[in-house]
Protein backbone atom coordinates (compact mmCIF):
# COMPACT_ATOMS: atom_id res chain seq x y z
CA UNK A 1 0.00 0.00 0.00
CA UNK A 2 1.81 3.46 -1.00
CA UNK A 3 2.83 6.04 1.98
CA UNK A 4 3.18 9.60 1.70
CA UNK A 5 6.57 11.58 1.79
CA UNK A 6 7.08 11.70 5.47
CA UNK A 7 6.17 8.12 6.51
CA UNK A 8 8.26 6.25 3.55
CA UNK A 9 11.20 9.22 4.74
CA UNK A 10 11.05 8.05 8.83
CA UNK A 11 10.63 4.35 8.39
CA UNK A 12 13.60 4.13 5.71
CA UNK A 13 15.66 6.42 8.26
CA UNK A 14 14.71 4.75 11.39
CA UNK A 15 15.09 1.11 9.49
CA UNK A 16 18.95 2.44 9.16
CA UNK A 17 18.69 3.52 12.64
CA UNK A 18 18.00 -0.41 13.55
CA UNK A 19 20.34 -2.35 10.92
CA UNK A 20 23.51 0.51 11.59
CA UNK A 21 26.21 2.26 10.32
CA UNK A 22 26.00 5.98 8.67
CA UNK A 23 23.82 7.08 6.28
CA UNK A 24 26.48 7.35 3.93
CA UNK A 25 27.03 3.45 4.40
CA UNK A 26 23.68 3.32 2.72
CA UNK A 27 22.19 3.49 -0.63
CA UNK A 28 19.28 4.41 -1.99
CA UNK A 29 16.99 4.32 -5.21
CA UNK A 30 13.69 3.65 -6.84
CA UNK A 31 12.32 0.56 -9.15
CA UNK A 32 9.05 -0.02 -10.85
CA UNK A 33 8.81 -3.45 -9.69
CA UNK A 34 9.47 -5.15 -5.81
CA UNK A 35 9.78 -8.50 -7.86
CA UNK A 36 13.04 -7.54 -10.29
CA UNK A 37 15.82 -9.57 -10.41
CA UNK A 38 17.47 -7.05 -7.97
CA UNK A 39 15.46 -7.26 -4.97
CA UNK A 40 15.10 -11.06 -5.69
CA UNK A 41 19.13 -11.45 -5.46
CA UNK A 42 18.99 -9.51 -2.25
CA UNK A 43 16.68 -11.81 -0.84
CA UNK A 44 17.73 -15.01 -2.26
CA UNK A 45 21.46 -14.54 -1.06
CA UNK A 46 20.45 -13.19 2.21
CA UNK A 47 23.07 -10.47 2.20
CA UNK A 48 21.95 -9.43 5.54
CA UNK A 49 22.54 -5.51 4.23
CA UNK A 50 19.28 -4.68 5.15
CA UNK A 51 17.33 -4.52 2.23
CA UNK A 52 14.24 -2.10 3.02
CA UNK A 53 11.57 -1.26 0.42
CA UNK A 54 8.66 1.53 0.66
CA UNK A 55 6.03 2.30 -2.08
CA UNK A 56 5.12 5.74 -3.07
CA UNK A 57 2.01 6.99 -4.66
CA UNK A 58 3.65 8.13 -7.82
CA UNK A 59 7.26 7.63 -9.57
CA UNK A 60 7.83 11.28 -8.95
CA UNK A 61 7.01 10.99 -5.42
CA UNK A 62 9.50 8.14 -4.99
CA UNK A 63 12.19 9.83 -7.15
CA UNK A 64 11.36 13.62 -4.81
CA UNK A 65 11.60 11.01 -1.45
CA UNK A 66 15.14 9.59 -2.86
CA UNK A 67 16.63 12.84 -3.91
CA UNK A 68 15.87 14.11 -0.32
CA UNK A 69 17.91 11.15 1.01
CA UNK A 70 21.02 12.00 -1.07
CA UNK A 71 20.86 15.05 -0.79
CA UNK A 72 20.04 15.92 2.57
CA UNK A 73 20.70 13.00 4.62
CA UNK A 74 23.90 11.65 2.60
CA UNK A 75 22.99 8.53 1.34
CA UNK A 76 24.02 7.43 -1.90
CA UNK A 77 22.12 7.23 -5.04
CA UNK A 78 21.86 4.01 -6.56
CA UNK A 79 21.32 3.73 -10.41
CA UNK A 80 22.29 0.78 -11.92
CA UNK A 81 20.49 -2.11 -9.68
CA UNK A 82 17.41 -1.06 -10.57
CA UNK A 83 17.84 1.11 -14.04
CA UNK A 84 13.92 1.40 -14.22
CA UNK A 85 12.63 4.40 -12.28
CA UNK A 86 8.88 3.67 -10.36
CA UNK A 87 6.81 4.13 -7.52
CA UNK A 88 9.28 1.61 -4.80
CA UNK A 89 12.38 3.68 -2.42
CA UNK A 90 14.81 1.20 -1.53
CA UNK A 91 17.72 1.55 0.30
CA UNK A 92 20.48 -1.45 1.35
CA UNK A 93 24.09 -0.92 2.98
CA UNK A 94 26.40 -1.12 0.72
CA UNK A 95 29.31 -1.13 3.36
CA UNK A 96 29.55 -3.20 6.75
CA UNK A 97 29.43 -0.30 9.18
CA UNK A 98 32.47 0.04 11.72
CA UNK A 99 30.40 1.09 14.93
CA UNK A 100 26.37 -0.24 14.24
CA UNK A 101 24.88 2.73 16.02
CA UNK A 102 27.51 5.52 15.10
CA UNK A 103 26.16 7.80 12.53
CA UNK A 104 27.79 10.70 11.00
CA UNK A 105 27.24 14.38 11.74
CA UNK A 106 25.34 14.80 8.52
CA UNK A 107 23.39 12.13 9.30
CA UNK A 108 22.89 13.63 12.70
CA UNK A 109 21.65 16.43 11.30
CA UNK A 110 19.27 14.53 8.83
CA UNK A 111 17.16 13.60 11.57
CA UNK A 112 16.20 17.07 12.32
CA UNK A 113 13.92 16.95 9.37
CA UNK A 114 11.43 14.74 7.73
Amino acid sequence: MPSNREEIIAEIKGHIGRFGGGFGDWCVGTAKDPRSPFFESHRVAEMNDGLTYREAFTPGSAEAIRDYLVNECGLRLELDAAPEPGRFVFAYRKTAPAHPASLSDHATLCKLAP
